[in-house]
């Protein structure tokens, strides 16, 4: 019983590969919130008043400097929230992938020398 258990548990290293692929990135987050904020400031834009057109300037300006430059200020706040761009996840994953691959070692003993 306890066998059949020990099959179906993963790893430690695979359990954090699967929480990985769950994980939010920072981009993601940007233009989430981006998508959000345009489409809000757009109903509010033309339910409420002109000025909440704003709202939807501000968000794609946002994704603008972040496509162009590769950062913005929101992009900074998500990282000081705990967020990390995926280049961060990325490298946890191959670093973890690397330790799940064990490399077959050659052998170094001279052939026909014994």
């Amino acid at each position: 019983m306890s066998s059949r258990f020990a099959e179906k548990t993963p790893s430690p290293v695979t359990a954090r590969l699967r929480r990985l692929d769950r994980e939010l990135d920072q981009e993601r987050a940007l233009l989430w919130s981006a998508a959000a904020l345009g489409f809000i400031g757009a109903v509010l834009a033309v339910a409420v008043d002109r000025a909440f057109a704003a709202l939807t300037a501000v968000a794609v300006v946002t994704v603008g400097q972040y496509a162009l430059w590769g950062w913005s200020p929101a992009a900074a706040l998500l990282a000081r929230l705990g967020l990390r761009s995926s280049r961060e996840i990325d490298g946890e994953r191959h670093a973890l992938t690397a330790t799940l691959e064990d490399p077959a070692l050659p052998d170094l003993r001279p052939s026909g020398a014994d």
